[in-house]
């Protein structure tokens, strides 16, 4: 067995895991007759959610899969904490991404479905950070849970770094809630999601995606905690990528790197939630 690298800080650590040549690719699921999710254990990325439409049962991806599983940065599903730029450990998104995580056994959830529950590795006192998946056969459930052992009160933001399968890369025909990008935003805001920018969605707590492909999808943001914002979504899409990021977040006042992004308030011995649910309809 290698000897494991021993790293002076968990800030150290978190810096050499995102340096890494390569990673494990050791990843961890669930799975039904009808649906599958797979996370892998380095950064907790989702590397694989399948679901099946109970409107025509038919089974599709309903978010990206990168096969790179060795590379340490995925385009994949994956947490932030906080949401955004940030100077602290991990930097941008912060440290769930490059953390390691400890799966403990699966066991009953949400409405019976098996529910998978993931730890990030921390070695020092800062925000615990944990990642609970629950599958159905048109369902996935996840839910961001931070934790503060501190003595003082923590200010941060929460977020679900989406990316939704895209085949061909076009979002001409994608519908939200029934209406284009430029209808959503404004005129212009497909140019700025060409551009590899982001937009700002105030939505009521779930919106309908209608794809190209002919599937869609309900997304739901809910949170449990202290926060001066609710959640919101933040829409981007990586130039030439066959995906388009639905983000979730809370605790962020906009897209503006001015926009205050601090507040999700956790008070010592603490706890704030935010859960993400996808379902094909």
């Amino acid at each position: 067995m290698a000897e494991q690298p021993h790293f002076r800080s968990f800030a150290e650590e978190i810096a050499a895991h995102k340096t890494a040549e390569t990673v494990s690719p050791e990843v961890i699921g669930l799975e039904t007759i009808h649906s599958a999710l797979d996370v892998r254990l380095r950064g907790a990325f989702i590397t694989r959610c399948e679901l099946t439409s109970p409107t025509t049962g038919q089974r599709a991806p309903v978010l990206f899969q990168d096969h790179n599983l060795s590379a340490p940065k995925l385009d994949a599903a994956h947490a932030m904490l906080p949401a955004g730029k940030y100077a602290g450990i991990g930097e941008q998104h912060g440290y769930p991404r490059w953390a390691d995580y400890h799966a403990f056994p699966v066991v009953p959830g949400y409405n019976g479905r098996d529910q998978l529950a993931l730890q990030a590795v921390r070695s020092d006192t800062g925000l615990a950070f944990s990642r609970i998946f629950e599958l159905g056969e048109s369902e996935v459930r996840i839910t961001n849970r931070v934790q503060n052992p501190g003595q003082t009160a923590e200010h941060t933001s929460i977020g679900e770094h989406l990316y939704l399968d895209l085949p061909g890369g076009s979002f001409a025909d994608l519908l939200v809630d029934g209406r284009t990008i430029d209808e959503l935003a404004g005129p212009g805001s497909s140019d700025v999601l060409h551009s590899g920018g982001t937009l700002f969605y105030q939505f009521d707590g779930q919106t309908v995606l209608e794809f190209p492909a002919g599937h869609a999808v309900r997304l739901a943001a809910e949170f449990t905690g202290e926060t001066a914002y609710p959640p919101a979504l933040w829409i981007w899409k990586k130039p030439d990528h066959p995906s388009i990021c639905f983000e979730p977040v809370v605790g962020v006042a906009g897209v503006e790197l001015t926009d205050d992004r601090q507040g999700v308030t956790i008070q010592p011995g603490g706890v704030a939630e935010l859960t993400t649910t996808i379902v094909m309809l």
